[in-house]
C-alpha cells in the first residue's frame, strides 16, 4: 500500500561580500539616512554564527523562502546565530542601528513576511536542538527545528506533540499561529502545548516566558502569530505519549457526487469521534477534477469502518485504510515514505534536502455553520472551473471540533475554537485570478474568520478575521513588550 502513497505529501495531495554594504536609497538605518554606509562587522560579531551578504557565495540560497514567489526580495544580510545569545545580540545591534529585522524559522510564511528588502533576516535554523525531560513530561525545542526532525526526536523518547504534516516547516511559525494537523481533533493544536518560551524582546532582553513571569506574553504567543512581540528562540512543550500505531484512511467519490460528498463530510467530520481528524479535498490538475478525503484515526483499524459509515454510504464511495507505526505514518503524511529522513527537507534548507520548493498563492476561511447544499454546489462548480492551462488548484478543508474546540476562545490567543472546519484555497502557478474568484464565491457561506498561519496579504479586516475578540488584548500586549513597534510587518498586531 505504501507505494500508492508516495505522491501523497501535503504539497501534491493537498497539492555582497565584504565588510561594508551600502543600503538602498530609502535607507533602513540611521547611519545610512545620513549618507554613511553601514558596517556589518558589528552584526557579525553579535551573531557569532554565519552572516550572508549580497554577492557572497550562498547568499541566494540563504535568502530564499520556500515559496518561489518571493525570490526577488533581497535582504541586506541573512544572519544565522548559533545560540539564543547570538539572536539577542543581533536584535540589540539592529535596534541600535535602526535596521529593520525579520525572524525566520522554516521560511514558509505564506505572505513572505520572514524576509524583506534592505533589512536583516535572522535565520534561526541553527537553533534546532530537541531535549526531552521525561520526569517533567516536557521537551525543550529550538525555534529553528523543522517538523520532520521534531517528530523523529520525540519518537525516540516515545513522545509526540500535535502539529502539521509539511516536513520542512519550522516549529516556531507553526506553534505561534496555531498548528493544525492530522492529530488535531485528538490532541489539540501545537500552540496548546506551549508551557514556556525563551523570547528576545525589543529591549534586548532574553526572557524566560511562562505563566509566572509573563502571563500576558505567554497568552499572546499561544496563537498570536509569528513576527509579533519578539523573537522566540526556544519553546518548552508538554508532551503526549506517542501512540504505538495509528490508522490512515482515504475515501474517494466520483466527481458527479462531489457536492453531496462535501455536504455529508461537513455534517460528519467535526462531530465524529475525536480520535479522527480528516481533510476534505477538491482539486483540479491537468483539467481533471477530483474529490477525496484523507484522515488519521488514533485507534485500531478494526474500529474505523463504523465511524466512517456516514460518508461511505454515499453512492460511488471507494475507500482504503491501514495501520502504521505512528512515526512511519507521520513520514507518510510528509511525503517521505520512500525518502531517507535526512532528505525529507527542502532543497537548500538542509544539507541533504531533496524536496522541491513551490510557487503558489493561498487564502483561507473558517466555517462556523454547516455549508448548505447550495454553498457546497457553488464551491464544487468553482473548483471545476479551474482551466487546464492555469496550473493546479486545490481547496482543502481541515476538520475542527474535538480537542481543538474544547479550549475556550479567550483562553489562548488562538480564537477559532467554535468553528467546524478551516478552508485553505491554493493556486499553483502564476495565474491566481481563480483563487480570488473561488474565495469570493464562498463569502455567503463562511464565518468571516481566517487562519493566521495561512496569512494573506490581500485580506481586508485581517485583525478581526485572524484574532476576533482577542485582538484588543493582543494589541495591548504588543504595546507593553514592543512599544516602539520594532518588530513590524504589513499585518503586524498593533500597527
Amino acid at each position: 500500500m505504501a507505494t500508492q502513497w508516495s505522491h501523497l505529501d501535503r504539497r501534491s495531495f493537498l497539492r555582497g561580500a565584504g565588510a561594508l554594504v551600502a543600503l538602498a536609497a530609502t535607507g533602513t538605518a540611521a547611519g545610512a539616512a545620513r549618507g554613511k554606509p553601514l558596517s556589518l562587522q558589528g552584526l557579525r560579531r553579535a551573531v557569532g554564527g554565519t552572516v550572508f551578504t549580497r554577492g557572497q557565495a550562498g547568499y541566494s540560497a540563504a535568502a530564499h523562502l520556500y515559496n518561489e514567489r518571493f525570490d526577488s526580495i533581497q535582504p541586506l544580510a541573512v544572519a544565522r546565530p548559533d545560540t539564543a545569545a547570538g539572536a539577542r545580540d543581533a536584535v540589540r545591534w539592529a535596534v541600535s542601528k535602526g535596521v529593520r529585522l525579520r525572524a525566520r524559522s522554516g521560511g514558509h510564511s505564506y505572505a513572505g513576511y520572514s524576509t524583506l528588502d534592505d533589512g536583516v533576516v535572522l535565520d534561526l535554523r541553527n537553533l534546532r536542538h530537541v531535549s526531552v525531560d521525561r520526569a517533567a513530561g516536557t521537551a525543550t525545542v529550538g525555534a529553528g527545528t523543522q517538523l520532520i526532525d521534531l517528530y523523529a526526536a520525540l519518537a525516540s523518547a516515545g513522545a509526540t506533540i500535535p502539529s502539521g504534516s509539511c516536513p520542512s516547516v519550522g516549529i516556531s511559525g507553526v506553534a505561534l499561529g496555531g498548528g493544525m494537523g492530522l492529530a488535531g481533533r485528538a490532541y489539540g493544536l501545537t500552540t496548546d502545548h506551549i508551557v514556556e518560551a525563551q523570547v528576545v524582546t525589543a529591549d534586548g532582553r532574553l526572557r524566560r516566558v511562562n505563566a509566572r513571569t509573563d502571563p500576558d506574553l505567554l497568552w499572546a504567543l499561544r496563537g498570536g502569530g509569528g513576527g509579533n512581540f519578539g523573537i522566540v528562540t526556544e519553546f518548552t512543550f508538554k508532551l503526549l505519549a506517542m501512540p504505538l500505531s495509528a490508522t490512515y484512511f482515504f475515501v474517494t467519490w466520483p466527481w458527479g457526487t462531489a457536492a453531496e460528498a462535501l455536504h455529508a463530510w461537513m455534517r460528519w467530520a467535526p462531530r465524529t469521534d475525536s480520535r479522527i481528524t480528516s481533510i476534505f479535498r477538491l482539486t483540479v490538475a491537468n483539467g481533471e477534477p477530483q474529490v477525496a478525503v484523507s484522515g488519521q484515526f488514533i485507534g485500531p483499524q478494526a474500529n474505523l469502518a463504523a465511524f466512517l459509515k456516514p460518508i461511505l454510504d454515499l453512492p460511488g464511495a471507494d475507500s482504503w485504510s491501514g495501520s502504521e507505526p505512528y512515526l512511519a505514518l507521520q513520514l507518510t503524511w510528509a511525503g517521505c515514505v520512500d525518502t531517507p529522513e535526512a532528505a525529507c527537507h527542502t532543497v537548500g534548507a538542509a544539507p541533504d534536502g531533496a524536496l522541491s520548493r513551490s510557487f503558489f498563492f493561498a487564502k483561507s476561511d473558517y466555517v462556523g455553520e454547516p455549508i448548505s447544499e447550495h454553498g457546497a454546489g457553488a464551491l464544487v462548480a468553482a473548483v471545476a472551473a479551474r482551466g487546464r492551462s492555469l496550473g493546479s488548484g486545490v481547496v482543502l478543508m481541515d476538520s475542527y471540533g474535538g480537542a481543538i474546540n474544547q479550549v475556550a476562545p479567550h483562553a489562548t490567543a488562538f480564537v477559532h475554537r467554535d468553528q467546524l472546519c478551516a478552508i485553505q484555497y491554493l493556486s499553483y502557478g502564476r495565474d491566481h485570478a481563480w483563487l480570488q474568484q473561488t474565495w469570493q464565491t464562498m463569502r455567503p457561506y463562511v464565518s468571516g474568520q481566517a487562519y493566521q498561519n495561512y496569512i494573506d496579504p490581500d485580506l481586508h479586516g485581517w485583525e478581526r478575521a485572524y484574532y476576533a475578540g482577542n485582538y484588543t488584548r493582543l494589541a495591548a500586549t504588543r504595546r507593553e513588550y514592543d512599544p516602539h513597534h520594532f518588530f513590524n510587518f504589513r499585518q503586524a498586531i498593533g500597527r
